[in-house]
């Protein structure tokens, strides 16, 4: 079959992974594709059985940059994504970041809103829940401290929703919520200084022209700066869907 996207996922000892292939797999639309990379660690739980799901396998860590670029290598589609492993997508978002490329061009690195995940709750045996964060006894101002159990719903929260990101004078990553305000700020697709770098498209031939996840910067960290730098000093563009999430 051929693919228009391929999703790049490096993974290690993520507990979120199966529920993040299942979700883009439940929610795309175009013809997508998923190259997992499970980087010193076997999926626990396992990944199901998928003629779109291809898993590559190191028995040692080779780091995030690395497995990225084993994945890419597999794709023979036009356009890569690159994701964490713990994510969840509106329905359609393949579909809509494509037919976005179609109206810009492709010397773009684009991303969608990024918005916070909810993926799970503590919850006592009582019913008491508390918002995601470290596990421990129940904390509910009753007093009840009974053993706690997670319960994820994967919910992509509707606020904050971030849409513009910079770089301070070190550089560091920094949300950009002023930027928003401006009129150039406005619109569905609108430029970014930066990007987070947890999920960012481009065309395959893009990805490797700019040597995009170049291993020579380490195995992991700073990777919004880097995709974004490239792009820029390459003469291309940086920009947010606003159309999808």
């Amino acid at each position: 079959m051929g693919y228009d996207l391929s999703i790049l996922i490096p993974a290690r000892n993520e507990m979120f992974l199966k529920r993040t292939i299942e979700d883009i797999l439940e929610h795309r639309e175009a013809k997508t594709e998923i190259i997992v990379v499970l980087d010193g660690a076997w999926a626990d739980p396992q990944i199901s059985d998928h003629e779109d799901v291809r898993i590559i396998y190191h028995a040692e860590s080779v780091g995030q940059r690395a497995a990225t670029n084993d994945a890419a290598r597999l794709s023979s589609a036009k356009y890569v994504m690159k994701c964490d492993a713990h994510c969840t997508f509106e329905q359609g978002f393949d579909r809509k970041m494509i037919e976005a490329f179609k109206e810009v061009g492709d010397n773009v690195t684009m991303v969608p809103i990024m918005r916070n995940l909810h993926a799970f709750n503590w919850v006592c045996p009582d019913g008491h829940s508390r918002y995601q964060g470290p596990s421990g006894p129940c904390q509910d101002a009753s007093g009840c401290k009974k053993p706690t159990v997670r319960d994820v719903v994967w919910i992509g929260k509707q606020s904050p929703q971030s849409t513009s990101y910079c770089f301070d004078a070190e550089p560091h990553f920094q949300y950009f919520k002023e930027f928003s305000k401006r009129p150039e700020g406005a619109g569905e697709l609108t430029d970014t200084m930066s990007l987070q770098g947890s999920c960012f498209m481009m065309t395959r031939e893009q990805y490797w022209k700019l040597n995009i996840c170049d291993e020579n910067f380490g195995s992991w960290g700073s990777q919004g700066i880097e995709v974004a730098v490239k792009t820029w000093l390459s003469g291309g563009r940086v920009l947010v869907n606003h159309k999808t999430w």
